[in-house]
């Protein structure tokens, strides 16, 4: 049996996200969700915490959508979990990512939000009609 390395995760944007050009022209855009998990306390009743998950869009998509991905946005992400390595002043670092395959958004845009993106140096015009495409597996 061959592994499996998938994750489907639900969330709001902690901040707008973050874009730039790789060295080999590869476009990126990096952003955090919090996601919410119900827990017992020890005396009995129930709270939340939260998690903040980082994940990694890569490519055309990352241009295209990235003035949408603001913060408070909820997305629903289908990715996969990627391990980085790197070393900086003779310390070791890693991280675990999520590196997104497919992108969801889930809810409406407050016309405050697109008022934010259009402003945006990332955005040319934005108005209802031409929000962000919603991308399938294999159209990118």
């Amino acid at each position: 049996m061959s592994d499996f390395n998938k994750v489907f995760v639900m969330g709001r944007l902690t901040r707008d996200a973050q874009t730039k050009t790789m060295q080999n022209g590869i476009d990126m855009a990096y952003f955090s969700i919090a996601t919410n998990q119900a827990k017992k306390n020890t005396d009995g009743t129930w709270g939340q915490i939260a998690n903040f998950i980082d994940l990694t869009l890569y490519g055309n998509r990352a241009k295209a959508i990235a003035p949408y991905l603001i913060q408070g946005q909820q997305v629903v992400i289908d990715g996969h979990l990627a391990q980085r390595r790197w070393e900086k002043d003779g310390k070791k670092f890693q991280r675990l990512e999520v590196m997104v395959d497919d992108l969801k958004f889930i809810g409406r845009y407050q016309k405050s939000d697109l008022a934010k993106a259009a402003d945006s140096e990332k955005a040319e015009t934005v108005t209802e009609e031409n929000l962000p495409p919603i991308f399938e597996e294999g159209e990118y």
